[in-house]
């Protein structure tokens, strides 16, 4: 079994949203900005599934 690596960690506080990848790049948003990235993603959501489902190399679908 592969070991698993943490990819990106997302932490959010008072000033907003902060991302960091694990060679770490940070991306922070203040708290308008990530609203304004949530409503975004919200919007793309049916989109963002059909391209995971398309690039999944597992016959698993993902369902929330």
């Amino acid at each position: 079994m592969e070991e698993s690596t943490e990819r990106y960690r997302i932490t959010v506080g008072d000033g907003g949203l902060e991302i960091c990848d694990s060679k770490g790049k940070r991306f922070i948003f203040s708290a308008t900005e990530a609203l304004m990235l949530l409503d975004i993603l919200k919007n793309e959501e049916d989109e963002l599934r059909l391209a995971a489902e398309k690039a999944s190399p597992l016959p698993v679908q993902i369902r929330s």
